[in-house]
């Protein structure tokens, strides 16, 4: 059985050097703190640097792992204690909203071994949850899985803004949510400021029409295969509205042509109708 002490050994680090450290935080919602590492780094990093009691030393190694929403143990980083301090009076931590003043502050460097494992790695920390901070070399995890464990949640219809090249790369669960709706939307030339909006009836809706342009596709419409002949142009795609998608067509050309004369793209803009 592999072993997450088998990974330290193979990438040269010494699992007596190392603390195993289980970050499950019973005052935030399950998985928030995974979700802070993926996209709020920086939050993370302050909230793991900050601890009540004093249970580093300078030039321990920290095998990070955070608990996910699916109740898995998945491995973040190796750091290192480069010092220890106080926190500063009236720190906050900006996840929890607990008071730090009285806390010990920790500069952890992450380190480069174990890099490619991060995020990827899934242990079984056993029964002792409890017991957050662990002895490496006391306690050969077994290692459940290796394989990528995060695809970012949908950031919703009037969040997402996305390059035109990227469409094809998009999670699975995203381009399902943009396969399944239809709606108007927006491209914008990113060199010359340009914008065009179109609409998107098919049967693959939102996603195979932004899926035609990343594939060089011009709509049809005259003045963007105009462009194209100077070469690729380089879009960034928003939407403006979405749609039910028992909304008839008619409709939608209707709203379509709303946007273009509310954002004036058939006079400076890139609609030629």
């Amino acid at each position: 059985m592999l072993t997450f002490n088998d990974l330290l050994f193979l990438e040269g680090v010494d699992p007596a050097q190392v603390r195993l450290v289980r970050h499950q935080d019973n005052r935030l919602k399950r998985g928030r703190l995974y979700e802070a590492w993926r996209n709020d780094r920086s939050s993370f990093e302050r909230y793991q640097s900050a601890q009540q009691r004093d249970v580093f030393d300078v030039g321990d190694q920290l095998a990070s792992f955070i608990v996910t929403d699916a109740r898995k143990t998945v491995f973040v980083g190796l750091y290192e204690v480069a010092s220890i301090g106080p926190c500063p009076a009236g720190t906050v931590d900006a996840l929890t909203g607990v008071d730090l003043s009285s806390h010990h502050s920790y500069d952890l460097r992450l380190l480069e071994q174990l890099g490619d494992y991060t995020d990827k790695v899934v242990i079984d920390w056993g029964a002792g949850t409890r017991s957050w901070v662990q002895r490496a070399a006391n306690q050969p995890k077994p290692v459940l899985e290796i394989a990528e464990q995060y695809e970012p949640r949908f950031p919703g219809f009037r969040e997402f803004v996305r390059p035109v090249d990227d469409i094809p790369t998009l999670p699975h669960g995203w381009q399902q949510v943009l396969r399944a709706v239809k709606g108007v939307y927006l491209l914008v030339d990113v060199e010359s400021g340009q914008q065009y909006v179109g609409s998107a009836k098919g049967a693959d809706s939102l996603l195979g029409r932004w899926l035609e342009y990343a594939n060089g596709g011009d709509g049809g419409d005259v003045r963007l295969k105009a462009v194209a002949r100077h070469g690729r142009r380089h879009y960034q795609v928003s939407l403006l509205e979405v749609v039910d998608g028992n909304t008839p067509d008619d409709t939608i050309e209707q709203i379509e042509s709303y946007w273009k004369s509310k954002l004036l793209t058939r006079q400076f803009g890139l609609n030629a109708n």
